[in-house]
């Protein structure tokens, strides 16, 4: 953080040999491994570092301001010229030659050599190829280092000039959507803690009404990091311009020693091309003149002073703040490289593709006998489960002026953010809406954004949090909950303020979260079923079928008034037929049991039926598991329909099992003594008085049947036969059935058929088509390319910084 110190006396404006000296040792080395940190990190947002941001309202004298401090001509003319950033580096040459090299920042092309009377020109034509060649405007920032001599080491970022007037060709026309597009181009360079801002205002403005002081004192209400420049003095024709600037100070809250006012060049300087030590030299003889009353120490005086004392706050800053950046960066390679690390590589090597193919096609049938044998369940692949669950953490968002913050309108300028924070890989943050634009217009929205690398197999998360608002340290509001998280959602609350209540509150707000990760829950768990395997899933069909089968006819059926009265009815029906008189007709029994048997083919598809979507289904699921897509997607998929087509065709097989079995009960025959013995024990039971009879032979009572008549008798030994034929079929049947559907189903395809198919299909291309098979999938290439490319410029940030000692750094602020 930026500090300020009293200067010694020998280190006014007026005497600056000491600081000039310092300067060729230490500053520029400095300036330039803060430039080249900050053009490495450019792209984490989470890693700033010191800046000196250049802001101001269109048309108070910016440019002619970076003008005067580099002495090089900048593009002029009507309406906003700085349309993107630039990042003006200045540096003294230490050879007599002049010049200037131009890029885009972003680019990885080299920097442009140019000379000093072609930087306008140039920063027009760079600024159209960054932009565009309308007048929009776009953070694509320039990079612009000019070589000069009798130059201060300083590095200045140009932000383009407030204005609620736009061009056709400025954001569609729209005055008001083009400030609020500078604006939030503003608040994101000056939010930073890191950053110095410098206002530019001009002499003949209510200061008062500058919109970038405006957004100076919302983002740094105390003024520590905040520079006020008034510019164009000499066009001050009235009288008080001292007292102006003085009732700036003393009600904006800026100190003093960091309020300057400057003359910029004037026309026949910059057509003489004065050097630059004879323009601000000229400058103070004007300055001292109109300011022959000012009080020394109150505020600074022209150009010369205004450079010196930006280099050093950025020296002093510098010194401050890069021990911090390096910690950042240091967190955020951690980070990286567990992202990376997450994501598949490219295998170029045929050979090495198909060990892969063939250790991957092993490792999904191991798992699937594991999940038959009911080995010990999968372990959970996500390597953040452990370190997340269980644990907590708070966020904390502050809005120093929530009158000033309210005032924005709805869109990006009123949505802050809280500062990153991590568990894990996983990042969590608040999100703030001043001023929502919903269905609750203007009041207040507070949401929880989570984010999981990508490449982690996540399902959900649970998560409990507590969210709260305090205004001046008074709590105005809590609200809590618990949310299952999936990817890209986001939580919270819409209305947390109602607009009433909102516009109520001033001061300082400060909102709070309380976070609790309760459970991380990954993809492999869906392969588990409330921590079940296969054996067990499909022993539970199995108990199921049988249970079915059982609930068809139960015992109580096959003694019961009705049953008998059917039997009746078909002996009836079947009298003098084919066999000695009053006999029976010998197939009856066939027939009744037929009858019995007509819904097993039925049962028998639904068990068929439901063990194949199990065994599919969980074979799919640890196909995934062990092969994830973003890493072979196109071995995936032909494995994944290699795997259908081996469980499909077994089912054909299977079905015409069944079929066989249900076509061999037809028959009717048994060598099993089970069917006597069941006759003989249910006899026993009737007329054997000592033991006890089961409650679905209750009503076959011996003395009763001593006195029927021999129909009624034979009616009896057929209802014990059936009764006993039919159970020695259906123990015989399920048996059958549950063993040829496991032999099919389970322990073919997984012991014998699935490895050699997978194996046969996968390997059997050339090695060009190989190598394609295992290539990761598109998006996941270039996610791991951009995150490679981050962290290759991280890594080069750390290695620059190992030289860097803030504790051996001279002070210049005493």
């Amino acid at each position: 953080k930026m500090k300020h110190k009293k200067q010694k006396e020998c280190l006014n404006r007026g005497d600056l040999t000491t600081f000039e000296s310092l300067s060729k040792q230490h500053i520029r080395p400095l300036i330039e491994l803060n430039d080249k940190i900050n053009s490495l990190t450019a792209s984490e947002q989470v890693i700033n570092s010191t800046r000196i941001v250049v802001v101001g309202d269109q048309s108070h004298g910016k440019t002619s301001l970076l003008e005067a401090i580099s002495g090089v001509d900048l593009p002029r003319g009507e309406g906003i010229q700085t349309r993107v950033p630039l990042v003006l580096q200045l540096r003294e040459t230490i050879t007599s030659e002049e010049y200037a090299l131009i890029k885009i920042a972003s680019s990885n092309s080299s920097a442009e050599r140019i000379s000093l009377d072609k930087i306008g020109s140039e920063v027009y034509h760079y600024t159209k190829k960054a932009a565009g060649q309308g007048k929009d405007v776009k953070d694509e920032p320039i990079e612009l280092k000019i070589f000069r001599r009798d130059q201060d080491d300083l590095t200045l970022i140009d932000l383009p000039g407030i204005t609620r007037v736009a061009l056709s060709d400025q954001a569609g026309g729209d005055g008001k959507k083009l400030e609020t597009l500078i604006l939030g181009m503003c608040r994101r360079y000056i939010t930073p803690e890191e950053s110095i801002v410098l206002n530019v205002v001009s002499a003949m403005v209510d200061f008062s009404t500058s919109a970038s002081l405006q957004l100076s004192r919302e983002l740094d209400p105390e003024g520590k990091r905040t520079l006020l420049c008034v510019t164009k003095v000499d066009q001050h024709q009235e009288e008080g311009l001292h007292d102006k600037i003085t009732t700036a100070i003393e009600t904006m809250g800026i100190p003093s020693q960091m309020v300057y006012a400057v003359r910029n060049r004037t026309a026949s300087e910059n057509k003489n091309n004065l050097p630059l030590v004879e323009v601000r030299r000229l400058e103070m003889i004007e300055m001292e003149k109109m300011f022959e009353h000012r009080s020394e120490g109150k505020y600074g005086l022209g150009m010369e002073a205004l450079s010196k004392q930006l280099v050093r706050i950025q020296y002093e800053n510098i010194c401050e703040t890069l021990p911090l950046t390096r910690l950042m960066i240091e967190e955020r390679v951690k980070v990286l490289q567990h992202s990376i690390d997450a994501l598949p590589e490219y295998i170029a090597d045929a050979v090495v593709c198909r060990s892969k193919a063939a250790e991957l096609i092993d490792a999904c049938v191991c798992c699937l006998k594991d999940q038959i044998h009911g080995h010990a369940s999968l372990e959970n692949t996500f390597s953040n489960v452990e370190s997340c669950e269980g644990k907590s953490l708070e966020l904390s968002l502050v809005v120093k002026d929530w009158k000033e913050a309210r005032k924005k309108d709805c869109g990006n300028a009123s949505v802050l953010y809280s500062e990153e924070k991590f568990l894990g890989a996983f990042s969590f943050q608040l999100e703030l809406h001043c001023r929502t634009d919903g269905e609750d217009e203007n009041s207040v929205g507070l949401f929880l954004i989570i984010e999981v690398p990508k490449g982690e197999p996540i399902k959900k998360m649970i998560v409990d949090y507590s969210c709260s608002a305090f205004c001046e340290g008074d709590e105005i509001v809590t609200e809590s909950t618990s949310n299952d998280f999936i990817r890209e959602q986001i939580w919270g609350w819409e209305p947390f303020i109602s607009e009433d209540e909102a516009d109520d509150l001033s001061g300082k707000m400060t909102f709070t979260a309380f976070i609790y990760v309760d459970k991380v829950t990954s993809e492999s768990e869906d392969i588990d079923r409330d921590g079940r395997m296969l054996c067990a899933q499909l022993s539970d069909l199995q108990d199921e079928f049988l249970s079915n089968i059982e609930s068809l006819h139960s015992n109580h059926f096959f003694f019961s008034e009705h049953f008998r009265k059917s039997l009746a009815k078909d002996i009836i029906a079947t009298r003098g037929g084919l066999g000695l008189p009053g006999s029976v007709a010998p197939h009856l029994p066939i027939v009744v049991l037929k009858r019995l048997r007509k819904n097993l083919a039925k049962m028998c598809k639904e068990y068929r039926q439901s063990v194949f979507q199990e065994c599919k289904m969980t074979a799919t699921a640890i196909l995934c598991n062990c092969i994830k897509e973003s890493a072979h997607p196109q071995l995936l998929l032909l494995l994944e329909k290699k795997m259908g087509d081996v469980f499909e065709e077994q089912m054909k097989v299977l079905g015409t099992h069944h079929a066989s079995i249900i076509e061999w009960e037809d028959s009717m025959h048994s060598s099993n003594h089970y069917f006597m013995d069941t006759v003989q024990s249910i006899r026993e039971n009737i007329f054997d008085d000592g033991s006890a009879t089961p409650s679905y032979l209750a009503d076959l009572d011996p003395e009763r049947i001593k006195f029927m008549s021999n129909e009624e008798q034979k009616l009896v030994d057929m209802q014990i036969e059936i009764f006993a034929y039919w159970k020695l079929m259906k123990k015989r049947f399920v048996d059958n059935i549950i063993m040829s559907t496991h032999s099919e189903l389970v322990s073919k395809p997984i012991y014998n058929i699935l490895k050699e198919s997978m194996i046969k299909v996968a390997l059997c291309k050339n090695d060009e088509d190989m190598v394609s098979l295992l290539s990761p999938a598109e998006d996941a290439v270039e996610e791991r390319t951009f995150l490679c490319s981050r962290l290759k410029k991280l890594v080069e940030a750390l290695e620059l910084l190992e030289g860097f000692d803030e504790t051996v750094m001279p002070r210049v602020l005493l």
